[in-house]
């Protein structure tokens, strides 16, 4: 069931934003009457009536509760570096149909694409609405983060409490020896760039993160964007997909 996403909690009748009134109306062709679900910004998820269509708005009443805001066993962030092309925006997708929480870009060394400060913008922007369309395709309860643009000193930085996980093409310890301590709370998920890591940004990770394990995802050469997934879906497995 495809949802709708507020930026607000509901507690009464409320307008659809623009994109979304488009889409009721012409794409899925509701009418007066219809019902529709739509989480909240506290995650709730609601069956709204549709109460009244007037121009191009569409307004909705919440009928009842269909679910409360998932408990989740710790968030999962995904660290990745920039690709060329498509690719970050392939990850964005099926990171956000995985379950993960929040999506840090991540500008590192060997990253062939190189974004100025209005081309992060606009990129963002982007990445964040391929969020949003994940989110309501897949029956999410909320729309992950797309954060601003890092590199990896900030990376460090902010995130520096959390318990780092870092597939490596040179690591040889398997990632299974790990499984066992990341069931539950949050994670970040670190992937380097097509070029892989900088040696210099695995000693600052090694050096600067408490809780911070390279590990091997096999023998294979994977592309940046297959490693990520490989690692998401490996901890949301260890977690149920919960």
């Amino acid at each position: 069931m495809r949802k709708i996403f507020t930026s607000f909690p509901l507690t009464s009748t409320f307008e659809l934003s623009s994109d979304d009134a488009h889409h009721v109306m012409v794409v899925l062709r509701h009418k007066v009457g219809d019902s529709i679900a739509v989480t909240d910004s506290t995650g709730t998820t609601y069956d709204c009536i549709i109460t009244q269509i007037e121009n191009h708005a569409v307004f909705l009443t919440p009928a009842h509760k269909i679910s409360d805001a998932v408990i989740s066993n710790g968030k999962i962030i995904l660290a990745a570096g920039l690709l060329k092309n498509d690719r970050f925006e392939w990850i964005v997708q099926k990171a956000v149909e995985l379950g993960v929480d929040r999506i840090i870009p991540v500008q590192m060394n060997h990253c062939v694409v190189k974004l100025n400060e209005t081309r992060q913008q606009d990129k963002i922007k982007r990445w964040q609405k391929i969020a949003l369309e994940a989110a309501k395709q897949c029956g999410r309860n909320d729309v992950p983060e797309i954060t601003a643009v890092f590199d990896i000193s900030k990376l460090v930085k902010e995130y520096r409490d959390v318990r780092f996980v870092v597939p490596y093409e040179q690591e040889t310890a398997p990632f299974h020896d790990i499984c066992q301590q990341v069931r539950t709370g949050d994670i970040v998920i670190c992937i380097g760039p097509e070029g892989g890591f900088d040696k210099n940004e695995i000693a600052l990770l090694r050096e600067k993160i408490p809780w911070c394990r390279t590990v091997s995802l096999g023998t294979r050469i994977l592309r940046a964007e297959t490693a990520a997934i490989a690692a998401i879906s490996i901890i949301m497995y260890e977690r149920g997909f919960n």
